[in-house]
């Protein structure tokens, strides 16, 4: 058997480079769909980069490997010593992630229509998905900090101000001074059209409420 032969790869450059161009716009156009439907604060643009060069780096090594038998061992034996530490907190997240590797499969093999309607077909169901579960939220997300010397401040919101929440999560809470007043964290993500000056404004009325903070979350300023 000629050693050569073992690293001889049946492909033109022209194929090799049409499936790196593909393989790149279908992942910036799934990686742009994830930016789009993300629903949380922990955006991170380095996702973001993964989902992107994910399907191009697949494509190499399929490209690479082939239908050659010792490459593939050698793949996973090389993989196999690669510990990942980053744990992906939503499960969306690894479909985007596992849709982007699919993509690399596909245009690797030269199977270009299965990645191009694949592609496609997914990214318009979670396009729909995300409109049908987000109607009529807005799309800023922000942390909330205030404080108040009530248990449940948000009803002594004004029904105003309320209006001007459309999703909210407690992160936390904590006693300030002496115990009577407490401080309260929020993601929240605001109603459509409302602007975090005028939040700051509403919930500030009354009394009930002060040193009201609204932050943008440091990933999202990645963007």
């Amino acid at each position: 058997m000629n050693p050569s032969n073992a690293l001889k790869i049946d492909l033109t450059p022209g194929q090799v480079g049409l499936s790196f161009l593909l393989a790149f716009s279908l992942a910036f156009i799934w990686a742009t769909v994830y930016r789009k439907t993300h629903s949380g604060v922990a955006y991170t643009r380095s996702f973001f980069l993964t989902l992107l060069l994910m399907a191009p780096i697949v494509t190499m090594v399929m490209m690479a490997i082939g239908s050659n038998v010792a490459l593939s061992l050698g793949l996973v034996g090389s993989l196999s010593i690669i510990r990942f530490r980053t744990v992906i907190k939503d499960t969306k997240d690894m479909v985007f992630l596992f849709l982007s590797i699919s993509i690399g499969l596909c245009c690797g093999a030269n199977a270009w229509m299965v990645a191009i309607i694949g592609t496609v077909a997914t990214s318009l169901i979670a396009l729909g998905m995300s409109k049908i579960g987000h109607a009529g939220a807005g799309s800023a997300d922000y942390i909330l900090i205030f404080r108040s010397n009530q248990k449940e401040p948000w009803n002594a919101l004004s029904p105003v101000a309320q209006d001007l929440i459309a999703w909210k999560q407690l992160r936390g809470v904590s006693d300030v001074g002496d115990g009577s007043e407490f401080e309260f964290t929020y993601n929240v993500r605001l109603a459509a059209k409302a602007a975090p000056e005028r939040v700051v404004g509403e919930f500030a009325k009354g009394g009930a409420i002060r040193q009201v903070t609204m932050i943008t979350p440091e990933n999202h300023l990645e963007l």
